[in-house]
Parts: structure tokens; sequence; C-alpha cells
């Protein structure tokens, strides 16, 4: 009933809107580019959208709506799996390595040109609503949100800081702002502001009353609801989603707009109003995948959590769209839905994202507009930041030394894929983040490339010089260590599960990583030093017909004094190069690790503990 109601206020308050507000519909101007709209969730990934039943059974009817009206794209990857870094990508247009932020906890270099400026540069109206992460310091964005925002290149704006820092006193963006003048809703209140009962629910970083920690970075928050009490349209996406509503209705008379709304869930804390707490009681998510840390009901519970979330956030895209189509704008208007990062849920002990692990770094990504294909599903790998080159690509607009590519060919007509997408050699991924104040989280070290070799294998290459980090049960932690990985993500489930027979081109694929990477990982010989390569066991079920399942080896110091001709493992061989310091599995066509001794010092990279 509260949800209804919202509705109900919502579509008045739209109603007013277009009564009193001049548009470009209204006034018989027609825009000349189209409206440019891009909505983004935070930390949400690409297997809880609505679209993988089995994972998660989601009532996402608005993004499926999209989906039929436009293409979706099932293997699009984020630049960096971290909050601040993914959006200074997109913002300059630039991979991680080549991004002028790659840490949480620092402001975006204003000295970089941003695809926000390139967009005023051809007359667009530039609008930026929710958390960006541009503006990350201890400063904030301001209690007016106007820091750094004109640098950036934004006409419009509401900005706030994440759930984990945004009900800070005093209050230091916008929407705490807001939330000074808006009394608290739950019954025990006594005459609190919205924002001082809040911060009494969240607290900073999650550390309020309503949440109890899960791991590292996840959050169960079944102890209290958000103190909006029955007033859903004061909840934190809802806020948001009415300000980018009202925001958008404030624009020039014939002028095109670009719109980026970032919600600021399905983020953690997963804090729920009484009324989204009701619409996933009684079903039952998935619990997460190879979790021995936390309680299956506690997981999913947490899941439940997620999920209300996520479809609360599809229910205000849907009014979202409604608000634009009631403008007379929706057929002159681009829609993206995608996000910045992705969400371990809990998979392999973990949650929080940070990792090169499906869940962290693989999104949702919608296209939707006129002249569009419809309902064509895309199966390329791509990255986010493409999102940026597409929208350049509709404006007329250029952005200096992007590495970002338009997807229109791939929107408007069947075209070779193969060809197009010849120009890029693989889809990079990437996150270094180390240093002694991050004592909360473990540091990370990683690049990833991504790349479709036919209908049926999509490889996916790690590469980690110093040892892959946690959150994969398929690959043993080995800090300090080289590890190169393979993996099939077109595979059935699991994603992360090692491929077999996949050495040559993850090889081929190390050699085009960025400096240090390739050096560590193509070619790991030339350091010297006594190299591992290791036979590590798949799930059986994706094994193929003729490969005997072998025992998970790392050979060891003690081992490498075997005879080379002793069997060590059933079935196979271990040839010995003296010259390299290599040891070659032969007979089993291995998943792909190499491994060094050789204890690389990690970077002492000094960083914010914002996450």
């Amino acid at each position: 009933v509260s949800l209804f109601c919202s509705s109900i206020r919502a579509t008045m308050w739209r109603a007013l809107a277009l009564l009193l507000v001049p548009t470009a519909f209204s006034t018989g101007q027609e825009a000349k580019k189209p409206n440019l709209l891009l909505i983004f969730p935070d930390q949400w990934r690409w297997d809880w959208a609505g679209f993988d039943l089995e994972e998660a059974d989601l009532q996402t009817p608005n993004l499926r709506s999209l989906a039929d009206n436009g293409v979706r794209f099932t293997n699009a990857y984020t630049p960096s799996p971290w909050c601040a870094p993914a959006r200074a990508c997109l913002a300059s247009g630039k991979f991680f390595d080549k991004s002028p932020q790659i840490l949480n906890g620092a402001d975006f270099d204003t000295s970089v040109p941003t695809w926000y400026q390139s967009l005023q540069a051809e007359g667009y109206h530039t609008i930026l609503v929710g958390k960006d992460d541009l503006t990350q310091s201890l400063q904030g964005t301001g209690p007016d949100g106007n820091r750094n925002a004109a640098e950036l290149g934004m006409d419009a704006h509401f900005r706030m800081q994440d759930k984990f820092v945004t009900f800070h006193e005093p209050a230091w963006d916008q929407f705490a702002m807001s939330m000074l003048e808006t009394p608290c809703g739950s019954h025990e209140s006594m005459g609190l502001n919205l924002l001082q009962c809040n911060r009494w629910c969240y607290g900073m970083f999650g550390r309020g009353q309503c949440c109890t920690k899960v791991g590292e970075e996840g959050y169960d928050c079944s102890n209290h609801f958000d103190q909006v009490g029955l007033q859903q349209e004061n909840y934190i996406d809802d806020y948001v989603s009415r300000q980018a509503e009202l925001l958008i209705s404030q624009t020039p008379p014939g002028k095109p707009w670009a719109l980026h709304l970032s919600y600021p869930g399905p983020h953690p804390p997963y804090i729920l109003t009484e009324a989204m707490n009701r619409s996933v009681a009684g079903r039952l998510f998935k619990e997460s995948k190879d979790n021995q840390h936390t309680s299956v009901e506690q997981q999913r519970r947490v899941r439940a959590q997620y999920a209300a979330e996520i479809e609360n956030i599809d229910r205000l895209i849907g009014e979202l769209i409604q608000s634009v189509k009631l403008r007379g704008e929706l057929d002159n208007t681009i829609i993206v839905v995608t996000s910045d990062h992705g969400e371990q849920l809990g998979d392999n002990n973990v949650w929080g994202k940070r990792l090169p692990w499906e869940p962290s770094i693989h999104v949702p990504l919608i296209i939707s507009g006129p002249g569009m294909a419809k309902g064509r599903v895309i199966e390329e790998a791509v990255s986010t930041l493409d999102v940026i080159g597409t929208f350049l690509d509709y404006a007329g607009a250029t952005l200096p030394q992007t590495q970002a590519r338009t997807l229109r060919p791939l929107l408007q007509r069947k075209v070779d894929i193969e060809e197009y997408l010849t120009g890029r050699p693989f889809v990079p991924v990437g996150l270094t983040s180390a240093g002694r104040r991050m004592t909360h989280i473990p540091p990370v070290d990683y690049r990833v490339a991504v790349k479709r070799l036919n209908s049926s294998f999509t490889i996916k290459v790690v590469c980690c010089p110093h040892g892959c980090p946690k959150g994969n049960s398929f690959v043993p932690s080995t800090p300090g260590l080289i590890q190169l990985l393979a993996f099939n993500v077109n595979a059935p489930p699991p994603a992360d599960s090692l491929n077999y027979g996949a050495i040559p081109e993850a090889l081929a694929l190390a050699a085009k990583l960025p400096g240090r990477f390739a050096e560590a990982c193509s070619s790991p010989e030339k350091h010297g030093q006594k190299f591992v390569h290791s036979v590590l066991n798949a799930d059986e079920e994706n094994m193929e017909e003729d490969q005997d399942p072998v025992m998970d080896y790392i050979l060891s110091e003690e081992a490498s004094n075997h005879q080379p001709n002793a069997p060590l493992l059933a079935g196979a061989a271990l040839v010995v190069s003296a010259a390299a310091g290599l040891f070659l599995a032969s007979k089993i066509r291995s998943k792909h690790r190499w491994a060094s001794a050789h204890d690389l010092e990690l970077l002492s990279t000094e960083e914010l503990e914002v996450q």
C-alpha cells in the first residue's frame, strides 16, 4: 500500500511539473540531437537483473521492457570493480591504466577532459544526480553539491556521497542537507529529522544500529528498517529518482539534455523500508555459492535484501521513463542501464567487490532508444566504457584520447561483430590497491583480459603478479606468486571455473597486458626464478570426455628433487627444463597457472579508508 501511495504521489508531482515547466515538446521545438539517459545503480551484478531466473528470480518488468525494445549485452565488464576508479574511467573515457583516479578516497583530476564537457560543447544540458564519486575526498561534494561540479562539466546536479558516508554530521552533501528539513518517519523519533534518525540507523560505513557486519564487506540489515517509516518517497533511492525527474523538468526549452542518474542502491548496507521488506517476505532466494562462513539462513536473508533494493530501483526506472514519456521526449531519448561494478554476494565466502571474479566485474547492460533493434541479445564482450563512446557518437561529440568505442552499429543493424571489434584486442579490467592504511580490506593487484574467441568460447584471462585474491574456490591462494588463469565465461555455471586447453590463448592475451603484467604473466622465465605449472581440478561437469580428473597439485621445492621421469601424477609426466627453470605438464590439457617463488613487493600507495 505504501509503495502504491508513493507511486500515486509521484505521478501527481510529475503531472504538476508538466503544467508548470515549459518543455521542448510543449513549445513545439524538437531537439536536433537525442536526449541521453544513463541509469547507473551502484554495485549491481550481471545475473541479478531479472534475466537469469535460475540464479535470482527477480521481478524487474521495466528492465525487461527496455530489453524487449532495445539491445541487451550479456558480457559487459566494468573497467575497474571499485566505486571511484570505475566512475573515473567512465568520466574520462579511459581504462584503468590511463585513468586519472585509480583509488577511492580522492578527487577526480579536473584538468582531465570529461564526457560531460564534450556534450556541453555540443549544446547539451548536462545533469548529474546521485552518487558520482568524482569528489570523494574528505571535503565531499559540499552541502550545495557545487564542489568541482562546474569544472567536471555539470550544468545541473543533485549530488551525494554513497550510503556509507552520506549520513555525516554536519551534513556535507545535497541529500544530507535535504534530510535536515524532513521529519523522521519512525514512531520513536521524538521530533528528530531524517538525517539524525538515519545516521543512527546507517551510521558511517554501515556501522549503525540497523545492520550486523557479515564478513569483510557484507551487511545483514534485518535489525531495523530505514527510518523513513511509511514515507517511501523519502527513501534514499526514491528521493534521488525524484530529483532526477525535477531536474529534467527544468531543462532549457529546445535544448537536448544528458542525465547521469546514479542510484545509491543496491550498494550496501541493504537497509529496507517496511514496504520493501514486505515485497520479499516469504520468497526464497538462492544461497551463495560455496560459502562455509555464513549460515544459509543469513545468506538468503541478505540476498533478499539485495533483491528488494533492485526491484525497488526497477520500479523507479519505470516511473522515470514514464515521466520522460509524458514530456513527449521518449521517442528522442537513448536510455542506457548499467552499473559501476558487481557484488560477490557471499559467493566463495566473499561479500563486496574489488576482485577479478565474475560477480565483481560482470555487470548488466541494456541500451534502448529510437531506431534500435528490438530484443537483440549480444554475447560479444564489451566494456561499460563503450556507453560513453556510444553517447559521444549519437551527440556528434569527441573526447580527447578516449579509449571508449561506440556500440551504435551493433544497436541499429546486423553487422559482422568480429570485424567490428577487431580494433580492440580485448576488453580490459584492472585494479591495483595496496597501502599501509588499507587495513580493513586486503590489497589486490591484477589485470583481466576478456575476448570472445568463437560462439561458444569467451576467454577471460586473469594475471596476478603477486597471487590472485580470494573469492574463487577453483583458485588456490598463493600470496607472492605469479598466477595466470584462464576461464570460459560462456561455459555453464560457475563461470569462474578454470578452463582446460586455453594455454596458448591465455599466453597470447597476457602478452598484450600493460607493462609489468605482460612481463610477469606471458614470459615468466624472464625472471630467472623457479616456476611451477600446476594442474588444477575443475568441477568435473565441465571436463572434456577424454580428460581424467586430477588432484590439485602444486610442485614444492621438495617435489622438484624428483627424477624427471618419476610419475608425479597419474597419467601425467613432468618434464624438467633446467635452462628455463620450468616444469611443463604433458598429456593433460590443463588449466593454466604460473607461480613464481619470487615475492614481489606490493605497492605502498597511501589510501583513505573510504569504500
